[in-house]
């Protein structure tokens, strides 16, 4: 399998602070998004993503992702 890489800062803009964000593994695209974690990864199962990549959000501004 192929190393994969995904500009996070650039896929979480404008998203809301604290938010759970689901991402597509194969589109590297947002699917979904909630402030309940489980509520994200049940809209990406609706949508067709049965193991979506899940990140939060920061709740801080001017983090740095690594």
């Amino acid at each position: 399998m192929a190393t994969a890489a995904i500009d996070l800062p650039k896929l979480l803009k404008g998203l809301p602070e604290g938010a759970w964000v689901a991402i597509s593994e194969r589109a590297r695209e947002v699917i979904a998004y909630s402030a309940d974690l489980q509520t994200a990864i049940n809209a990406a199962r609706e949508r067709g993503e049965s193991e979506p990549l899940i990140v939060r959000v920061p709740e801080q501004p001017n983090v740095l992702f690594l």
